[in-house]
């Protein structure tokens, strides 16, 4: 029987890896922090990635932002990062020691390059922060619902929706 992630040792990631617990210890300190490392070096290959993404699409406003990040979440090369921070973030919610300001930084690593996107067609720095905010809740509630669910037409119709509005 397969092990969760929670159970699994600095033994086993190092039997994964082709190197020593040991030597894990070394760099690391602790399986916790070996975890917190690859989770930071995740979300910085993610932000390249979806800042690229977002710079080949150009969204211009609060509508094409979110179809931007709709396209970009049903990525298949993004779906791994966004359910493995959906899953972590809800570990985040419950563990905060173990995963301190992960919660935070999934929203406030995303929001200043949104709300830079959006400055251009808004009224000032607070109506395009709020529109970012506004994109980022429904862009990441869909996708709880969608890595919930898996109910893919559903999730589509409803960002078809949001986009009417």
């Amino acid at each position: 029987m397969a092990r969760e992630s929670s159970e699994i040792t600095l033994r086993d990631l190092a039997a994964a890896l082709g190197t020593s617990s040991r030597m894990l210890v070394h760099h690391f300190g602790s399986r916790d922090r070996l975890i917190a490392a690859a989770l930071a070096h995740a979300r910085r290959q993610l932000l390249e990635t979806v800042r690229a993404q977002l710079t080949e699409q150009n969204p211009h406003d609060l509508h094409s932002l979110v179809t931007a990040l709709h396209t970009i979440v049903v990525d298949p090369i993004n779906r791994p990062f966004f359910r493995l921070f959906d899953q972590v973030n809800a570990l985040a919610q419950t563990q905060p020691d173990r995963f301190p300001g992960f919660g935070r930084a999934s929203v406030h690593d995303w929001l200043p390059q949104l709300t830079e996107l959006l400055a251009p067609s808004s009224t000032d720095f607070t109506d395009a922060q709020a529109q970012a905010t506004l994109a980022l809740a429904v862009i990441r509630g869909l996708m709880l619902d969608r890595n919930a669910t898996e109910e893919h037409a559903r999730i589509d119709a409803a960002f078809a929706v949001f986009d009417d509005l």
